[in-house]
């Protein structure tokens, strides 16, 4: 190993499911530094023994080796104790608030969350990493549903985990939405997600006045399929 790659920072993913460890890890996109992943807590400790991460967001609810009973194990080997260990669970599912506490973690994530939440979270151990996304601005027809209700607005940028409507209307802030549109030069599929109304920018004045009224949101839920048509719009940007 170089000295440059044992200096860049690690950051150590820890969940059995393959679809939230590809999440986390696009979370990461624009923070330098190596991602490395394991799939249950005994495998977690092995990494973090032989890699030293500087940061670790591990899932409580694993098989062989739960996160609450691996971060225990973690804070209670010297050469390790320092690194932060962020827990990630299901309230009243797979563990309580107070067992996750107990278990020594320097922080915790409940479920559901957004990607904001998980990387401010992650920023207070770890300066380096980036919370801003690349925004690319675009033009389209946005339908969107808020508490059974369909409206339509114009989509003015968009991200891998987020988008701004224009929308002249009042908009109640973290509403659950779920939003529809179609990136024609890209795919005819019909991009489908579900998120919440993360910040709304009406009224005078505005919080943005570089931006038309309208609302930003955070993108929670969304089928891979349509995942990889807003990849490939962004990449073409």
């Amino acid at each position: 190993m170089t000295e440059e790659s044992s200096n860049r920072m690690k950051i150590l993913l820890v969940d059995d499911v393959a679809f939230f460890r590809d999440v986390m890890r696009d979370y990461f996109r624009r923070t330098p530094g190596d991602i490395l992943f394991a799939t249950n807590g005994r495998e977690a400790l092995d990494l973090a023994a032989r890699e030293w991460p500087d940061l670790i967001y591990m899932d409580v609810a694993m098989p062989e080796m739960n996160g609450i009973e691996a971060c225990r194990r973690l804070k209670a080997t010297p050469r390790l104790a320092k690194i932060p260990v962020l827990l990630i669970f299901t309230p009243d599912r797979d563990a309580s608030e107070e067992d996750v506490k107990a278990s020594g973690c320097d922080g915790y994530l409940k479920k559901p969350f957004g990607r904001e939440e998980f990387l401010n979270l992650g920023h207070r151990y770890l300066y380096h990493i980036e919370r801003r996304e690349r925004r690319v601005p675009c033009q389209m027809t946005v339908d969107f549903t808020i508490s059974g209700r369909n409206f339509q607005g114009r989509g003015v940028d968009l991200s891998l985990h987020g988008l701004y409507i224009e929308y002249r209307d009042e908009v109640p802030p973290q509403k659950i939405i779920d939003v529809s549109f179609i990136l024609p030069v890209i795919s005819p599929h019909r991009v489908r997600a579900k998120g919440r109304v993360a910040w709304v920018n009406q009224g005078f004045p505005r919080k943005n006045l570089s931006l038309p009224q309208g609302f930003g949101v955070e993108i929670q839920s969304i089928d891979m399929e349509s995942v990889e048509v807003i990849k490939r719009f962004l990449e073409k940007a």
